[in-house]
Parts: structure tokens; sequence; C-alpha cells
């Protein structure tokens, strides 16, 4: 197995940690594991992988795949207790077949793009949310796990160069919008979940095979609703520690429609430019892959 981890081992790192964000660098000597979870994973046809772009709503589906598996009790300690994330494991350390312990049905969070998925991934949730909101959101979430308060536009900068934790939006969707249409992958929009939990909440549990009690359908929606979410941000909080001072929260509005009011008037270009670059090469218009006209 080793032999087969060694072919292709640089563009393969790339792509991974990629996705977990370039600080993974510093984890020099977790990389082994990093590249063995591609082959570890054995697929139980009750699993789930929630797929997005980071900050693209990946709490939510978490949230609300816990709801509809449970009864719904928040004791857990972290949202990510219940539903790893599944390639930051490895890079912490955890042994080839770690997720093999976990009951079913499995739920995990990737921020994976397609090619680095593992294979054999009997489902996938696929969630796409505005590349304007989902860069007004990345910076807001780095002020939050930095504890500083930075500047918006030398951050947006940044992300656009690739030089932050993010992947970049537009790199994740090149990947996965081609596999939108799959048997195994419901592509969502975040848009279009918040606007209507109950009928997104339908949705995902008919393409998992989740059958629903109608009596609790009115707690499950509730619970994956923004105040209720907002009230237990404990159980959210991506920090493994507060920061001093005012620690803030890590759900903030949930809202979508005031990214591209924040961005300057040459970042708002440069992300136009890239999203109609983006089109072009997926042979799709810039409203299709942002949600809206």
């Amino acid at each position: 197995m080793f032999t087969r981890t060694r072919i292709g081992l640089q563009n393969f790192l790339a792509g991974t940690l990629g996705g977990i964000g370039n600080w993974a660098m510093a984890v020099s000597q977790g990389l082994s594991q990093a590249v063995l979870y591609k082959f570890s994973y054995t697929p139980r046809p009750e699993d789930v992988f929630i797929a997005t772009a980071p900050k693209s709503g990946t709490t939510l589906l978490q949230m609300m795949l816990y709801q509809l598996t449970t009864d719904g009790a928040m004791s857990f300690p972290h949202i990510d207790s219940v539903s790893p994330f599944y390639e930051l494991d490895f890079l912490r350390g955890a042994p080839p077949g770690f997720h093999d312990r976990l009951p079913s049905p499995r739920i995990f969070k990737t921020h994976l793009r397609y090619e680095n998925l593992p294979p054999g991934v009997p489902r996938v949730l696929y969630m796409v949310r505005d590349v304007w909101d989902v860069v007004l959101s990345s910076y807001h979430h780095e002020c939050l796990v930095t504890g500083m308060d930075l500047n918006l536009e030398m951050f947006i900068d940044r992300y656009l160069a690739r030089q932050t934790r993010f992947v970049p939006w537009f790199e994740h969707m090149r990947s996965w919008w081609p596999h939108r249409d799959d048997s195994n992958v419901l592509f969502l929009r975040y848009e279009e979940a918040i606007a209507d939990l109950e009928g997104t909440v339908r949705k995902v549990a008919a393409f998992c095979g989740i059958p629903i009690d109608e009596t609790q359908m009115p707690r499950i929606v509730e619970r994956c609703g923004l105040e209720f979410m907002k009230r237990h941000n404990e159980k959210f909080d991506p920090r493994l520690r507060r920061v001093q001072g005012e620690p803030g929260t890590f759900i903030r509005e949930g809202k979508a429609g005031k990214g591209r009011q924040a961005l300057s008037e040459r970042q708002q270009q440069e992300i136009a430019r890239r999203l109609d670059a983006l089109a072009q090469q997926l042979g799709q218009n810039p409203g299709e892959l942002r949600g809206s006209s």
C-alpha cells in the first residue's frame, strides 16, 4: 500500500492540503496519514458525506442530518463528535481504520475536492453558496479563530491568491460542478436551504433514505434554524480554546446577499472576472454558478 501511496504523492498532497488550507503544511510528521485516509475508508451503505467549499453551509447540513438520525438531544460536546471532519481527523493523527469504530449512519464533513474523495462513498450532499458571501464569511471565520481584527481588503486579496487556510470557492466549484447530477450526489444551494428549511429537510431525508416521523418535524426544523443554533454556539465553534477578550460567535447571521456590498470595487471586479472565466470553462453562465441571474 505504501508503494501505491508514493505514486503521484506530490500532486495528491497538493490537492489534499489545499482542501484543508496552507496551515496544514506545518503538520509535516502527519503527512503520511493525510495520504492514508484515501485508502483506509471502508464504505457502508448508510454513509453520508457532506461536501462543501469552506463557509458554505456545512454546519447546517451536519445539524440537519444529526436531527434526522437521532432524538436531537444537544448532549454532544461538539458537532464534530457526531459528524467528524473526515480528512482533518487523519491530519491530527487518527490511525487508519479509526472511523470504522463509529456507529451507523456515519455522517462525515469534508472540504475535499471531488477527485480526492475516498472511493466508494455512497451518498454526498454538496452545498454551494454564493461566492461573495463565502468570501465575506471566510474573513469573519479567520478573525474568529485568530482572535484578530484583520483588514478585510488584505484578507480577500490573500484569499484570492490562495494564501489563507481556505481552498478558494472557484477551485472547489471547478472540481464538483461536473458531478452535480451524479446519482450519488444531491446538489443543494445554501440560499434555497435557509429560505425553505422544511423543504430541504425533506429533500435530504428522501435522498438519504431516512424515514421522517412527522410528529418530530417541528423539532427538526426548529433546531436547524439560526436562532436555535446561535443559542448553542459552543457546540459548533471550531476553536480549541477561547481567545482572550470578547470571544465572538461562530454562528453569525447566516443570511444571503451581504457579501458583495462589503467588497471593494476592485475586488468585486476581480471576483466577477474569475466567475466569468470559471463559467466559460464549465460551459455555464455566471448566474447559474452563483445561484442567481
